[in-house]
């Protein structure tokens, strides 16, 4: 996983192919927010905790700024047939800003229980956390299986020849 947030495009590298590739780093992010609510409330790892927080905010602003601004343009354009695309584009987007507020939400909460806070809810921030990774993988997988499985963006995608194992928790 990164820290970092933007996504950098190699000289050449495809847009869909890096975005691709945030999905799984993302998605490993989720294992990792479900390993923490799997060890509440007696088993908590306070490192674990501390660095989901740390890549939490910056990993899913980056992203979700990468697709904002550099993959749905070029969906808009590639898919400008499809009458619904603008439609699709913009609930994402809405999901993007949603995602977005949750990860600051969580964000502290992962500090409180990388602190050891007295007063932190350890049963609602299990539901939070469960909350939100289950959210952010139906995201991800609605961009996989709809928007970047389009065939205009697959037949010009390299990546989409690989064999990539499907994500599993």
């Amino acid at each position: 996983m990164t820290e970092v947030a933007t996504i950098r495009l190699a000289l050449g590298e495809n847009p869909i192919a890096a975005l691709r590739k945030a999905h799984r780093e993302q998605l490993l992010l989720c294992d990792r927010l479900e390993e923490i609510a799997d060890s509440l409330p007696d088993s908590v790892n306070r490192q674990k905790c501390l660095y989901a927080a740390r890549a939490l905010g910056p990993m899913v602003r980056g992203v979700h700024r990468f697709e904002e601004e550099v993959v749905f343009p070029m969906v808009a354009a590639r898919l400008e047939g499809d009458d619904k695309i603008q439609a699709t584009l913009n609930r994402l987007r809405f999901e993007h800003c949603e995602d977005e507020c949750f990860a600051e939400e969580l964000t502290e909460a992962l500090h409180a229980l990388a602190s050891a806070a007295n007063d932190i809810n350890v049963e609602a921030t299990g539901y939070m956390l469960r909350g939100f990774f289950e959210a952010m993988r139906r995201h991800l997988a609605f961009e996989d299986e709809y928007l970047l499985s389009k065939e205009a963006l697959v037949a010009s995608d390299p990546s989409s020849d690989n064999d990539d194992p499907p994500h599993t928790p």
